[in-house]
């Protein structure tokens, strides 16, 4: 008999519980700090095609830290000469002082916008590419990431020396 009830106590639990479940999407609360940088990646084209040529790096990079920072470029083994660019009016340019983000702030990166600019690069970088990049702040960490090269719609842009 005691096997009995607690079997249908088990039972009744079991059933109260998954009762209790819902399919409701739940608000999940980003509490991450310091500085986020997400969906990072390297652009693959007609640039980047040979040794020589150049390319963009594109990413997400949120400020959760607790002072304005800034991006000044980054490095890596695949190119001789790493700047921070933006596009305006079509035409890219180097931005020397770098690209600051305010507390609480997401920049993106993005082709025919700002973009870290990967220049005299040592060999081709082709769709499916992996390369690592070091992503270098001003009162900030750097973070080293492994990007994937894909194609981008969109963002080409004329190339000028301001």
């Amino acid at each position: 008999m005691k096997k009995l009830i607690a079997a249908i106590a088990i039972l009744i639990s079991a059933v109260s519980i998954t009762g209790c479940s819902t399919d409701e999407p739940k608000t999940v609360t980003d509490t991450r700090t310091g500085i986020i940088i997400e969906d990072a990646w390297v652009r693959a084209s007609e640039y980047s095609a040979a040794a020589g040529g150049m390319t963009g790096v594109f990413a997400k990079i949120t400020n959760r830290g607790d002072k304005t920072i800034t991006l000044v470029g980054g490095s890596t083994d695949i190119a001789k000469m790493v700047q921070t660019h933006e596009v305006v009016d079509g035409m890219m340019r180097e931005i020397k002082e770098g690209i600051e983000i305010h507390v609480g702030q997401t920049l993106v990166l993005q082709p025919g916008g700002k973009h870290v600019m990967l220049m005299d690069i040592v060999k081709p970088i082709v769709v499916g590419d992996k390369i690592t990049f070091t992503f270098k702040f001003d009162k900030a960490d750097p973070q080293t990431f492994t990007l994937t090269a894909k194609e981008s719609e969109g963002g080409d842009e004329t190339y000028t020396e301001k």
